[in-house]
């Protein structure tokens, strides 16, 4: 039996409803699967990166980072890149297509041992390996 003509817009409007539901899960999906960076990817990478600078400072807690940059790098294969695909783990013999990585730069003030405070610049190389943060390479202008 028939329903109602009442029922048919509701019906029709449950329809377009699905079929807008349906839509926005494909061009999430499709988000998704073109392995762009995303904000969660920026954020992961600034925060595995700025953790990663402090180990390496003589006084990790009084530190502060400034002027923090997160972008899209190439992978430089033959320049600052090399070492860690060749060496480590888990980069090494990883197919380098399936390698992105952010850049994460900025300034970073902190103390030394003699009590002295000095601000140096840093990058920070955070590779992903199909979408996932796989490695850190921290990168300073002097050493510390």
């Amino acid at each position: 039996m028939d329903r109602p003509p009442a029922e048919q817009p509701a019906k029709r409007g449950r329809l377009i409803l699905l079929a807008a539901l349906a839509l926005c899960g494909a061009v999430l999906v499709a988000i998704i699967l073109t392995g762009k960076s995303t904000p969660s990817a920026e954020r992961s990478a600034q925060e595995r990166c700025e953790s990663e600078v402090r180990k390496r400072l003589a006084g990790p807690s009084s530190a502060t980072l400034a002027d923090v940059i997160v972008e899209k790098s190439s992978l430089e294969t033959d320049g600052k890149d090399q070492f860690p695909l060749t060496l480590d783990e888990p980069l090494k013999g990883v197919d380098v297509a399936r390698i992105s990585v952010l850049n994460v730069s900025g300034l970073v003030n902190a103390g030394t041992e003699s009590g002295a405070t000095i601000q140096d610049h840093f990058d920070c190389r955070a590779y992903f390996v199909d979408g996932s943060l796989a490695h850190t390479l921290v990168l300073f202008d002097h050493a510390h």
